[in-house]
């Protein structure tokens, strides 16, 4: 018989979280009104509950470990005041639930043959969840979203912070339990004075609204301005527009087929532009930028192929 698939759109929310796989990772753990959770992976509930016994997901990181939050650094926990316990947090996801489906309408739960499928087949679903807000209920229209990590310095309390851009320019984000919007000139001004961080080279307090609060310490990754230009190319890609990545791979190619003084400068100009912390995504997870740094930079150095 001939084969066809649909998708369906499913919406949610994300609420704080930790993955424990070798070092301690954070995550935005998004929950779905049909009462699915992605942890680096799509459970049910009765998957949630195994993911927070087997230690996979956690409430909370003995201090002196280090917080490893991706794209922005790698930070020893000094101390931390945690909210949740495995139980309490499974409840707070329940909550969540709730929240999101007050109806407990079309809960789904992975029937024993799914899972088996999946063992089979070997994968592991884990889709990626998609920022939006709504521009007007009149007709549903909505306008779709990405984002990052980054630290926030409030008036009264430093946070870790969802910092969010959307096609049409807007951004926001959430602290203390207040929206934030914005926009990217007004949200440049923020990173350029200091309200957006990357550093914490001495201790700070620092809340994660929903979880926990930390004394952190360490560098990051990152410079405020990487971070913005990151969050420009986030931009300019929601928009369909060409990000500086791509030029550069198509600098790359031209290079590869005419390996002139001029498509290695080209190349070096676009590779250049892009934010240090994202060159590695140029190549694969064992190449990286290891190329591109070798043309570049050492052309002497030939290519075995």
């Amino acid at each position: 018989m001939p084969k066809i698939y649909r998708t369906k759109r499913i919406e949610g929310t994300t609420v704080p979280g930790i993955i424990h796989n070798g070092s301690y990772f954070m995550i935005n753990v998004d929950v779905y009104e049909d009462g699915m959770v992605n942890c680096w992976e799509l459970v049910d509930m009765h998957g949630l509950k195994n993911k927070l016994e087997q230690g996979w997901l956690v409430t909370r990181i003995p201090d002196e470990e280090h917080l490893s939050i991706f794209q922005l650094g790698y930070y020893k926990v000094e101390k931390a005041d945690w909210l949740y316990t495995p139980e309490t947090y499974y409840a707070h996801i329940q909550q969540t639930i709730y929240q999101l489906n007050p109806d407990a309408a079309n809960i789904y739960t992975i029937h024993e043959r799914e899972r088996q499928l999946m063992q089979q087949r070997k994968i592991i679903y884990a889709p990626k969840a998609v920022p939006f807000y709504i521009e007007n209920e009149f007709g549903y229209s909505t306008v779709d979203g990405s984002g990052f990590y980054i630290f926030y310095r409030g008036s009264e309390q430093n946070g870790l912070v969802y910092l969010n851009v959307y096609q049409d320019g807007r951004v926001d984000w959430m602290h203390d339990g207040q929206e934030h919007v914005s926009d990217m000139d007004k949200v440049q001004e923020l990173f350029e004075d200091g309200t957006f961080f990357t550093d914490c080279n001495q201790p700070i307090q620092i809340k994660i609204d929903g979880l926990a609060t930390l004394t952190l310490s360490g560098s990051a990754s990152a410079s405020s301005v990487d971070k913005y230009a990151e969050l420009q190319e986030m931009h300019t890609r929601l928009q369909g527009g060409k990000t500086v990545m791509e030029h550069c791979r198509d600098c790359y190619h031209a290079y590869l087929e005419e390996p002139s003084e001029y498509n290695r400068e080209q190349l070096r100009e676009a590779y250049e532009k892009i934010p240090e912390h994202q060159r590695m995504f140029l190549g694969d997870m064992d190449s990286r930028d290891s190329d591109y740094v070798r043309i570049i930079y050492d052309p002497e150095d030939k290519r075995e192929v």
